[in-house]
C-alpha cells in the first residue's frame, strides 16, 4: 500500500518547481521608483495578506482537498503500481478513513493551524514583497503611466478597486473556478508521472541513504 499512497500523495502535491538562479535585475530608475511607491501602496496596502490568508485561504484549501478525496483512487493510481488492485471502487475518502478514521478533521486543523502560523510569517516578508513589486513596476512601466495609475486610484472607484483587486481571487465564485481544476489536475497526474520517468529513465536512481 505504500506505493499507492506515494503515488495519491503526488497526484495530491503540486509537482516541485525546479529553482534556477534569478537572472540580475535590472536596474531601477529613482524617479520611476518614486512613482511606482504610492501605486503599490494602494494595490497592495500593508495587511493585505493576512486579509487574504485569514480564514478564507483555509477554506478554500479545505474545499479543494474535500472534493479530491471524493475521487475514486483507481483513477490516480497508474495500471501496473504495485498494489493498485487492492484499492477497488474505494474513494480516497475511504482508503483514508481505513488508515485513520479521524482524518477528516485532522486535515482540517492542520490546514487551519498551519494557515494561521504563516499569517506573521507573511506579516514580516510583506514589506519586502512590496518593495519588490513598485521595482517591477517602475521598470514595467513609465513615470507618466505611473502617475496615470496613481491618479486612478485616488479616485472613489479607484480607491474600491485598489482595496478589492486582490482579495478578488478570493471570491467564492473564483474559488469555485479553481476547485474545479482539482479533479483534471488529479486525474493527470499518473499520466504525468509516466512521462517524467519515461523522460528520466537514462538517470541513474537517487542514492540510497545510508543506514544508520
Amino acid at each position: 500500500m505504500k506505493s499507492i499512497w506515494f503515488t495519491l500523495a503526488l497526484a495530491a502535491a503540486a509537482p516541485a518547481v525546479a529553482q534556477t538562479a534569478p537572472a540580475p535585475a535590472a536596474a531601477v530608475d529613482a524617479a520611476a521608483l518614486n512613482a511606482a511607491r504610492p501605486v503599490i501602496d494602494k494595490l497592495w496596502p500593508i495587511g493585505t495578506y493576512r486579509r487574504l490568508m485569514d480564514g478564507t485561504m483555509s477554506k478554500m484549501m479545505d474545499a479543494m482537498m474535500e472534493q479530491m478525496f471524493q475521487m475514486r483512487a483507481a483513477d490516480l493510481v497508474p495500471p501496473g503500481t504495485k498494489g493498485a488492485d487492492k484499492v477497488g471502487n474505494k474513494s480516497m475518502a475511504e482508503i483514508a478513513a481505513e488508515t485513520d478514521p479521524h482524518f477528516r478533521e485532522r486535515m482540517r486543523i492542520s490546514t487551519n493551524v498551519m494557515f494561521q502560523e504563516m499569517i506573521p510569517i507573511f506579516d514580516r516578508l510583506e514589506p519586502q514583497m512590496r518593495d519588490s513589486l513598485a521595482q517591477i513596476y517602475a521598470n514595467k512601466f513609465t513615470v507618466a503611466q505611473l502617475n496615470d495609475l496613481n491618479a486612478f486610484l485616488n479616485t472613489p472607484t479607484g480607491q474600491i478597486y485598489g482595496r478589492e483587486w486582490m482579495l478578488s481571487f478570493m471570491d467564492p465564485r473564483m474559488m469555485t473556478a479553481m476547485q474545479s481544476a482539482t479533479p483534471e489536475l488529479v486525474k493527470a497526474m499518473p499520466t504525468i508521472m509516466r512521462k517524467v520517468a519515461e523522460a528520466t529513465k537514462h538517470l541513474p536512481p537517487p542514492p540510497k541513504k545510508p543506514s544508520q
